[in-house]
């Protein structure tokens, strides 16, 4: 594809971005900006070490320092964010798939995706062909996803009980379910942070309502390893569409965004576990081979991620209706189900000893995220029989219990 076409094909997709985010902000009274002023930074630096420092602690300039880097960070624009983000991710996965999966007469270059962030209310990537001459493909990420990632990241990294090493950034890990459970039980704020997190999301829609914690350089290695590895599994398995030809056979349908006649594609659950199995192949590999991760860190990452979708559809259901199994935030199968069927093939990628372990590692974090949701699950009930709404922006339909088909639109 020429460079020419290529920006073409770019612009038409930002440009009908940004269409679609004007009338999301109409509908929602949101803003796609975040405040990145000098005095916002300065605000955001002492919340964050009110919050998570003593006064002691506070008055070091090297912790100063590194607090005013991570305000400062939180605070810039979200689309030289997400840009900055995916840029790296995207051309790592296309390396990869021309490497490994990618067929005769593909050409990844010419199909390349725009991925960027709108408020979808839903944490699956919502996918959508570009109304336009250059034939443009445009992948929609839930605007508060990476944030949210992030501090879920930080919040199960913290569940963990650690050795001495992690003082100094080593990922010094006690991988030992019942160490980590007593943990939980013992130090109260290891849940606190969990339910702030998942509570501040599910009512008000914006993750960084919740409290802001820093971590010890071991915890907060393997937050980013684990924040790493689920984001590349979502452009991993949006890419896998691509490379499955799922554009091309997709039902288009309405309903699906806030904008009610933007046209998304549908896929169908079938569709959905073949993305799910390239888009692991593609993104535990392309771990490996570009950021020198290991299999067990990506399993982890691709298992966190289906986590953290079933933890929002429970808490937005719970909240709504009461019942966490009454509703979900999109059509997507069952999480539960989509793990299953990546444990069964993951022996075919590695050797028999170092899948058993990353299978078990996976099992150790699973069941710490659900002593976390028990913990999370009252706070949610108690807030559902006070009356407090979801947040207007999440969308959720009943909850689904095989492939729908022409599946029913979402309400919020």
């Amino acid at each position: 594809m020429s460079g020419d076409m290529e920006r073409g094909r770019q612009q038409e997709a930002q440009d009908f971005l940004n269409l679609l985010r004007a009338q999301v902000q109409a509908e929602q009274g949101t803003s796609g900006r975040l405040p990145g002023t000098g005095a916002a930074v300065r605000d955001l630096t002492e919340r964050l070490l009110r919050d998570s420092f003593n006064a002691e602690q506070g008055n070091d300039p090297r912790v100063r320092a590194r607090v005013e880097q991570e305000a400062t960070r939180n605070l810039r624009n979200q689309d030289d964010v997400f840009a900055e983000m995916f840029a790296g991710m995207q051309d790592h996965i296309e390396r990869t798939a021309k490497a490994r999966i990618q067929g005769d007469g593909l050409d990844l270059a010419a199909m390349r995706p725009l991925i960027s962030h709108l408020r979808t209310g839903q944490l699956n990537a919502v996918s959508m062909r570009v109304p336009g001459r250059h034939g443009a493909h445009l992948v929609l990420v839930e605007d508060q996803m990476p944030l949210f990632a992030s501090k879920l990241s930080k919040a199960v990294a913290w569940s963990f009980p650690y050795g001495p090493a992690a003082a100094e950034g080593l990922i010094d890990v006690r991988w030992n379910l019942a160490a980590a459970v007593e943990r939980i039980e013992t130090v109260p704020e290891v849940a606190e942070r969990f339910t702030d997190i998942v509570v501040a999301y599910a009512v008000s829609g914006r993750v960084g309502d919740a409290g802001h914690h820093l971590l010890p350089p071991g915890p907060f290695n393997l937050a980013g390893m684990l924040r790493d590895a689920l984001e590349y599994f979502v452009i991993g398995h949006e890419y896998a569409h691509i490379i499955s030809g799922h554009l091309n056979s997709a039902v288009r349908r309405k309903g699906v965004l806030p904008v009610e006649e933007a046209e998304v594609l549908a896929y169908s659950w079938g569709q959905e576990f073949d993305a799910d199995l390239i888009g692991m192949v593609l993104s535990l590999n392309a771990g490996i081979e570009h950021d020198n991760r290991d299999l067990w860190v990506g399993f982890l990452g691709v298992s966190l991620f289906f986590d953290a979708l079933d933890v929002m559809d429970r808490a937005v259901a719970l909240l709504q209706t009461g019942d966490e199994h009454a509703r979900q935030l999109g059509s997507h199968p069952p999480s539960d189900l989509r793990k299953q069927r990546l444990r069964a093939v993951l022996p075919q990628m590695a050797d028999a000893d170092r899948v058993r372990m990353t299978l078990e590692l996976a099992d150790i974090q699973g069941q710490i995220i659900g002593e976390l949701w028990a913990r999370t699950r009252p706070a949610l009930l108690s807030l559902h029989r006070r009356g407090v709404p979801t947040a207007r922006s999440w969308r959720t339909i009943p909850k689904e219990t095989g492939d729908p088909g022409t599946a029913p639109t979402a309400s919020h």
